[in-house]
């Protein structure tokens, strides 16, 4: 085929496409589509000019996958990115270049999958974001391809968009979440110390007290033992309700012995308060976890143990840890009925609450992720976590699908 530019042609130029038909006042394309055209209106140069004008990457391809067409900002990025093709990649088949990225690059297999299935009329479009090395440094693009559905003749439009800045924004948000839970976990640390060490040692000395002289006023009135005993009992309470808080807030066995011990303080306890029973199977512990997984775990089984009180109406659940060379997983089963109200995407649960939304991101800072799927049968929540350091695939990434 001839090898042309948005400068020489249009995309309808292109051999095998329909005729243009001057528009007129009123009149109608030959497919019976109202025109949007005015008479006295070039539709040439119309399409010339509002595809330069528009900011991402557009490029026009036939139904065999060929570029056809390519707009200024396209032109402009090739040129850029030191691209020598005086073409543009005009010419070039997109899909073919796809599938030879396929092997090194999933970004690319999963477009050249896509693109097929829009030539084959299986999909009407595809999304995706995908990072790409440019002249101004690493940046982020999102993909769209398109098949309009109102010509004859098929024409694919493929479309590459600059998000870096919206990246960055969501980066730096991302970060600024995490130091706030940083933040907010040392000062659950220095809270529960401080309950420990001199909330919870000053009513141990008031029950102290109170119980020696409930044993010395053996022969007060019934009135005073009373109260004085009444008065014992409500030390008593608030003491345990101290220490409970404490370890709430943050336990001293995350610290001292581990994840595993903490988990199992955590549920023991949780069944004595809600009478749920919750059956705890910890494989593989290991060697103690930093303490930033440590902590993002344990924050998950506070928070879903508490949706099962709140949400599920089950009366058993189940706590699993489990622990691998590369990997450590914490599952927490219930049989109850479902969340309430979940917003699902597929199987996904997407909304439950601010206390799983920000557990999830506490995961993801840390390289892991947090699965939620619930049902008539019950909610299964999994939290998986990396061990070891992610490292960027380098090579999948230069061979992501890039515009020009």
């Amino acid at each position: 085929m001839d090898h042309i530019t948005p400068d020489e042609r249009s995309p309808l130029d292109h051999p095998g496409a329909p005729r243009r038909v001057r528009a007129t006042a009123g009149a109608q394309e030959p497919h019976g589509l109202p025109t949007l055209i005015a008479p006295d209106v070039e539709p040439e140069a119309l399409l010339r000019s509002t595809l330069d004008a528009l900011s991402a990457h557009i490029a026009v391809l036939d139904e065999a996958g060929t570029i056809v067409a390519v707009n200024q900002a396209w032109r402009a990025f090739a040129h850029a990115s030191g691209y020598t093709d005086e073409n543009h990649g005009v010419g070039m088949n997109y899909l073919a270049v796809c599938e030879a990225a396929a092997a090194v690059s999933r970004d690319a297999a999963r477009t050249a999958k896509a693109l097929k299935d829009i030539m084959a009329g299986h999909r009407s479009e595809f999304r995706m974001e995908y990072p790409c090395r440019s002249p101004q440094g690493p940046r982020w693009f999102q993909l769209r391809v398109t098949r309009p559905d109102q010509t004859q003749t098929c024409r694919i439009v493929i479309a590459h968009e600059d998000i870096t800045e919206v990246k960055r924004t969501q980066e730096e948000l991302a970060r600024l979440s995490g130091r706030l839970m940083h933040l907010q976990d040392e000062e659950r640390r220095a809270i529960a110390r401080e309950l420990h060490d001199t909330t919870a040692q000053n009513l141990l000395a008031i029950t102290l007290n109170a119980t020696r002289l409930h044993k010395g006023l053996r022969e007060a009135g019934d009135p005073t033992r009373g109260v004085l005993a009444e008065t014992l009992e409500l030390a008593e309470q608030s003491l345990q309700e101290v220490r409970t808080l404490s370890y709430l807030l943050h336990p001293p066995l995350l610290d001292d012995i581990g994840l595993s011990a903490a988990l199992s303080w955590l549920a023991r306890g949780f069944s004595e308060r809600s009478g749920i029973q919750v059956d705890i199977g910890i494989e593989n512990s290991g060697e103690p976890l930093p303490r930033p997984t440590a902590t993002a775990l344990y924050r998950v089984a506070q928070e879903a143990l508490s949706n099962v009180h709140r949400h599920s109406g089950s009366k058993r659940a189940r706590l699993a840890l489990y622990r691998t060379e590369d990997m450590v997983q914490l599952d927490i089963v219930d049989s109850g009925t479902g969340l309430r109200n979940p917003q699902k995407a597929g199987d996904e649960v997407r909304h439950i609450g601010v206390g799983i939304s920000g557990m999830r991101l506490r995961l993801e800072q840390l390289g892991g992720q947090l699965d939620i799927r619930s049902g008539p049968s019950g909610t299964h929540v999994s939290a998986r976590v990396p061990l070891a350091p992610l490292e960027e695939d380098q090579s999948s990434r230069d061979a992501a699908p890039s515009a020009g």
